[in-house]
């Protein structure tokens, strides 16, 4: 089965248009998550991952297909390959970004509701979860006490993240930019 086939053109641009913005706003709050999250000794992407997945929530709510998030994880991955902002990570990218999209995809249907704020919330925390724990995990091989923490903060950084897909979504309802 080919998974392309479900999207429209429309649904691909979404999809491209959401991943790009999601990399392009990288170099802009990195930085200052890594300000606060060096000291602490987690990953940067546990604090500002929630702002990241954010973009991930926006394409699968508002695709509203299966796949979106895989899709969208897997374009990310290689967009980041393609322009070497993988950093440290490097091939590493395309699990750590694959795996939340993954996610992301199987909560999106188990939830029967999916507009709702609490949709939104559930897919920020998920996806930022696993990109947290996968790269604390797997890459960065944390302590179990510093993996405690950086749960704590990727899944207050998901809700926040989940919230602010949830208002942008809203946003666009609103301007009747998207049904």
């Amino acid at each position: 089965m080919n998974v392309m086939k479900k999207f429209s053109v429309a649904d691909l641009i979404i999809i491209a248009s959401v991943a790009a913005l999601g990399i392009a706003v990288k170099p802009i709050v990195g930085p200052i998550s890594k300000f606060i999250s060096t000291p602490l000794g987690i990953p940067g992407g546990s604090l500002a991952g929630g702002f990241y997945m954010m973009w991930l929530v926006l394409a699968v709510t508002i695709v509203n297909k299966r796949y979106t998030g895989t899709v969208f994880g897997v374009l990310q991955a290689v967009l980041v390959l393609l322009v070497g902002m993988a950093g440290k990570q490097g091939a590493f990218s395309l699990i750590s970004y694959s795996l939340p999209g993954i996610l992301a995809d199987i909560v999106f249907y188990l939830i029967k509701h999916r507009q709702k704020l609490i949709t939104h919330l559930s897919l920020g925390v998920v996806a930022n979860l696993t990109g947290s724990l996968t790269t604390a995990v797997i890459f960065f091989k944390l302590p179990a006490v510093m993996v405690g923490i950086n749960v704590a903060f990727a899944t207050a950084s998901g809700i926040m993240g989940g919230y602010l897909a949830y208002g942008t979504y809203k946003a666009l309802e609103k301007a009747r930019i998207i049904k």
